[in-house]
Protein backbone atom coordinates (compact mmCIF):
# COMPACT_ATOMS: atom_id res chain seq x y z
CA UNK A 1 0.00 0.00 0.00
CA UNK A 2 1.05 3.57 -0.73
CA UNK A 3 1.08 5.08 2.48
CA UNK A 4 2.60 8.44 1.56
CA UNK A 5 -0.33 10.19 2.70
CA UNK A 6 -0.19 8.75 5.72
CA UNK A 7 3.00 9.66 7.31
CA UNK A 8 3.88 12.75 8.76
CA UNK A 9 5.86 14.91 6.20
CA UNK A 10 9.83 14.95 6.83
CA UNK A 11 13.04 17.01 5.11
CA UNK A 12 16.22 16.34 4.40
CA UNK A 13 15.54 12.33 5.73
CA UNK A 14 19.43 11.18 7.06
CA UNK A 15 20.16 7.47 6.92
CA UNK A 16 19.63 6.13 10.30
CA UNK A 17 21.00 2.52 10.73
CA UNK A 18 19.73 1.46 14.74
CA UNK A 19 22.52 0.18 17.12
CA UNK A 20 21.54 -3.24 18.47
CA UNK A 21 20.30 -3.05 21.94
CA UNK A 22 21.41 -6.27 22.80
CA UNK A 23 25.00 -6.38 23.87
CA UNK A 24 26.30 -10.01 22.20
CA UNK A 25 26.15 -12.00 25.18
CA UNK A 26 29.97 -13.47 26.34
CA UNK A 27 29.70 -16.90 27.92
CA UNK A 28 32.54 -17.76 30.43
CA UNK A 29 33.84 -21.63 30.92
CA UNK A 30 34.61 -22.00 34.50
CA UNK A 31 38.21 -23.48 34.95
CA UNK A 32 38.75 -26.99 35.70
CA UNK A 33 39.37 -28.71 38.71
CA UNK A 34 41.38 -31.20 39.70
CA UNK A 35 40.75 -33.78 41.91
CA UNK A 36 39.02 -37.67 41.94
CA UNK A 37 36.10 -36.62 43.59
CA UNK A 38 35.20 -33.98 40.83
CA UNK A 39 36.13 -36.16 37.64
CA UNK A 40 33.87 -38.59 39.02
CA UNK A 41 30.66 -36.84 38.96
CA UNK A 42 28.45 -36.92 36.47
CA UNK A 43 28.32 -34.29 33.69
CA UNK A 44 25.33 -31.80 33.88
CA UNK A 45 22.38 -32.68 31.34
CA UNK A 46 22.62 -31.29 27.94
CA UNK A 47 20.35 -28.15 28.00
CA UNK A 48 17.55 -28.78 25.87
CA UNK A 49 17.00 -26.23 22.71
CA UNK A 50 14.22 -23.66 23.39
CA UNK A 51 11.12 -23.82 21.63
CA UNK A 52 10.21 -22.24 18.56
CA UNK A 53 7.36 -19.85 19.18
CA UNK A 54 3.79 -20.67 18.26
CA UNK A 55 3.24 -19.35 14.24
CA UNK A 56 2.31 -15.49 14.18
CA UNK A 57 -1.15 -14.96 12.80
CA UNK A 58 -1.81 -10.91 11.98
CA UNK A 59 -5.60 -10.38 12.74
CA UNK A 60 -5.39 -6.48 12.85
CA UNK A 61 -4.48 -4.74 15.83
CA UNK A 62 -5.93 -5.34 19.18
CA UNK A 63 -9.79 -5.85 18.91
CA UNK A 64 -9.39 -4.56 15.48
CA UNK A 65 -9.50 -7.05 13.02
CA UNK A 66 -9.64 -7.73 9.26
CA UNK A 67 -13.10 -7.18 7.79
CA UNK A 68 -14.58 -5.00 10.78
CA UNK A 69 -16.43 -2.02 9.18
CA UNK A 70 -16.00 1.37 10.74
CA UNK A 71 -18.90 1.45 13.79
CA UNK A 72 -17.26 -2.39 14.85
CA UNK A 73 -13.75 -0.55 14.31
CA UNK A 74 -14.71 2.21 16.75
CA UNK A 75 -15.94 -0.19 18.92
CA UNK A 76 -12.93 -1.90 19.32
CA UNK A 77 -10.99 1.75 19.98
CA UNK A 78 -13.20 2.11 22.47
CA UNK A 79 -12.88 -1.53 24.12
CA UNK A 80 -9.06 -0.74 23.52
CA UNK A 81 -8.26 2.39 24.84
CA UNK A 82 -11.48 3.89 26.25
CA UNK A 83 -11.65 6.28 23.50
CA UNK A 84 -15.60 7.32 22.50
CA UNK A 85 -16.71 6.90 18.94
CA UNK A 86 -16.89 10.71 18.88
CA UNK A 87 -13.81 11.33 19.62
CA UNK A 88 -12.38 9.45 16.76
CA UNK A 89 -11.14 11.40 14.11
CA UNK A 90 -12.49 10.21 10.57
CA UNK A 91 -10.78 11.33 7.10
CA UNK A 92 -10.42 10.51 3.33
CA UNK A 93 -7.15 9.35 1.79
CA UNK A 94 -7.73 11.43 -1.48
CA UNK A 95 -5.58 9.59 -3.44
CA UNK A 96 -6.67 6.00 -2.58
CA UNK A 97 -9.87 6.82 -1.47
CA UNK A 98 -9.84 5.04 1.46
CA UNK A 99 -11.42 5.58 4.71
CA UNK A 100 -8.71 6.24 7.84
CA UNK A 101 -10.84 6.47 11.50
CA UNK A 102 -7.79 7.77 13.95
CA UNK A 103 -7.22 8.04 17.40
CA UNK A 104 -4.44 9.71 19.48
CA UNK A 105 -3.24 7.05 22.06
CA UNK A 106 -0.65 7.92 25.23
CA UNK A 107 1.86 5.29 26.22
CA UNK A 108 1.03 2.29 24.08
CA UNK A 109 5.13 1.92 24.39
CA UNK A 110 5.72 3.75 27.77
CA UNK A 111 8.59 6.26 27.60
CA UNK A 112 7.58 6.28 23.70
CA UNK A 113 5.28 9.76 24.18
CA UNK A 114 1.73 9.84 22.54
CA UNK A 115 0.93 7.70 19.40
CA UNK A 116 -1.26 8.31 16.80
CA UNK A 117 -3.35 5.17 16.00
CA UNK A 118 -4.90 5.22 12.35
CA UNK A 119 -7.38 2.45 10.68
CA UNK A 120 -7.83 2.56 7.83
CA UNK A 121 -10.54 0.81 5.33
CA UNK A 122 -10.85 -0.04 2.42
CA UNK A 123 -11.62 1.61 -0.88
CA UNK A 124 -14.11 -0.93 -2.10
CA UNK A 125 -14.72 -2.99 0.77
CA UNK A 126 -15.13 -0.17 3.18
CA UNK A 127 -13.40 -2.54 5.56
CA UNK A 128 -10.47 -2.58 8.10
CA UNK A 129 -7.50 -3.08 5.68
CA UNK A 130 -4.32 -2.03 7.67
CA UNK A 131 -3.54 -0.25 11.31
CA UNK A 132 -0.61 2.16 11.31
CA UNK A 133 0.28 3.61 14.46
CA UNK A 134 2.49 6.60 14.60
CA UNK A 135 5.29 7.60 16.90
CA UNK A 136 7.52 10.69 17.25
CA UNK A 137 8.30 14.34 17.46
CA UNK A 138 5.41 14.64 14.46
CA UNK A 139 2.71 13.70 17.12
CA UNK A 140 4.63 14.33 20.46
CA UNK A 141 7.28 17.26 20.18
CA UNK A 142 8.45 16.43 23.40
CA UNK A 143 9.42 13.18 23.00
CA UNK A 144 12.94 12.88 22.68
CA UNK A 145 14.36 11.20 19.55
CA UNK A 146 16.53 8.17 22.12
CA UNK A 147 13.30 7.85 23.11
CA UNK A 148 11.95 7.08 20.01
CA UNK A 149 15.02 4.93 18.91
CA UNK A 150 14.51 2.54 22.17
CA UNK A 151 10.99 1.50 21.04
CA UNK A 152 12.13 0.82 17.72
CA UNK A 153 14.91 -1.59 19.29
CA UNK A 154 12.16 -2.72 21.67
CA UNK A 155 9.53 -3.75 18.75
CA UNK A 156 12.01 -5.18 16.94
CA UNK A 157 12.84 -7.58 19.84
CA UNK A 158 9.29 -8.06 20.16
CA UNK A 159 8.70 -9.23 16.80
CA UNK A 160 11.73 -11.10 16.27
CA UNK A 161 10.19 -13.66 18.98
CA UNK A 162 6.23 -13.60 17.59
CA UNK A 163 6.33 -16.55 14.81
CA UNK A 164 6.98 -14.47 11.95
CA UNK A 165 7.88 -16.37 9.08
CA UNK A 166 11.61 -17.27 9.02
CA UNK A 167 11.93 -16.22 5.06
CA UNK A 168 9.88 -13.49 5.59
CA UNK A 169 11.85 -11.70 8.28
CA UNK A 170 13.88 -8.28 7.09
CA UNK A 171 15.82 -6.48 10.12
CA UNK A 172 18.07 -3.02 10.03
CA UNK A 173 17.70 -2.73 6.43
CA UNK A 174 18.37 1.15 4.59
CA UNK A 175 16.54 2.30 2.27
CA UNK A 176 17.15 4.44 -0.60
CA UNK A 177 14.34 7.18 0.90
CA UNK A 178 16.30 7.51 4.45
CA UNK A 179 14.56 5.35 6.61
CA UNK A 180 15.38 2.19 8.12
CA UNK A 181 12.94 -0.79 8.12
CA UNK A 182 13.69 -2.16 11.58
CA UNK A 183 11.56 -5.39 11.14
CA UNK A 184 9.67 -6.82 8.65
CA UNK A 185 7.76 -10.00 8.43
CA UNK A 186 4.66 -12.11 7.24
CA UNK A 187 2.22 -14.81 8.49
CA UNK A 188 1.62 -18.03 6.66
CA UNK A 189 -1.19 -15.93 4.61
CA UNK A 190 0.83 -13.02 3.92
CA UNK A 191 -0.09 -10.45 6.55
CA UNK A 192 2.39 -8.13 7.06
CA UNK A 193 4.64 -6.31 9.73
CA UNK A 194 6.75 -3.19 8.95
CA UNK A 195 8.22 -1.36 11.37
CA UNK A 196 10.47 1.47 10.00
CA UNK A 197 12.05 4.19 11.24
CA UNK A 198 13.03 7.86 9.89
CA UNK A 199 14.92 10.75 11.19
CA UNK A 200 15.61 14.13 10.16
CA UNK A 201 15.35 17.99 10.24
CA UNK A 202 12.31 20.81 9.97
CA UNK A 203 12.85 24.15 9.88
CA UNK A 204 12.60 25.37 13.58
CA UNK A 205 12.22 28.84 14.99
CA UNK A 206 14.11 32.01 14.03
CA UNK A 207 17.10 32.96 16.17
CA UNK A 208 19.71 35.87 15.27
CA UNK A 209 17.98 35.66 11.47
CA UNK A 210 18.57 32.29 10.88
CA UNK A 211 16.27 29.50 11.25
CA UNK A 212 17.50 27.07 13.25
CA UNK A 213 16.81 23.33 12.32
CA UNK A 214 14.59 21.43 14.40
CA UNK A 215 15.41 17.23 14.25
CA UNK A 216 12.64 15.03 13.90
CA UNK A 217 12.07 11.47 14.14
CA UNK A 218 9.40 9.15 13.57
CA UNK A 219 8.60 5.52 14.26
CA UNK A 220 5.69 3.57 11.68
CA UNK A 221 4.47 0.34 12.89
CA UNK A 222 1.73 -0.94 10.24
CA UNK A 223 -0.32 -4.17 9.77
CA UNK A 224 -1.27 -4.88 6.47
CA UNK A 225 -4.16 -7.34 5.35
CA UNK A 226 -2.91 -7.92 1.97
CA UNK A 227 0.24 -5.08 1.43
CA UNK A 228 0.91 -6.09 -2.27
CA UNK A 229 -2.38 -5.89 -3.71
CA UNK A 230 -4.50 -3.39 -1.14
CA UNK A 231 -8.24 -2.31 -1.79
CA UNK A 232 -7.40 0.98 -2.78
CA UNK A 233 -8.45 3.25 -6.24
CA UNK A 234 -6.32 2.97 -9.23
CA UNK A 235 -6.57 4.31 -12.51
CA UNK A 236 -7.60 1.45 -15.26
CA UNK A 237 -4.86 0.12 -17.48
CA UNK A 238 -5.53 1.64 -20.81
CA UNK A 239 -7.75 4.06 -19.79
CA UNK A 240 -5.03 6.80 -20.90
Amino acid sequence: MNEVAARPAITHLTRFILRCSLAGAIVLLPGLIAGAAESAAPAPAPTAPAAAPPAMQVTGFRDAHWGMIAAEVKAAIRKDFDIPADKVETTENPSERTTVLSATVPDLIAGAGTARVSYILGYTTKKLIQVTVIWGTPVDPRVKPAEIVVAANQLRELLMRSGYLPATIRTNVATRNGTVIVFEGQDADKHTTLVELANGTVPGRLRNGKREATPTVVLQLSYSLDAHNPDIFRLKKGAF
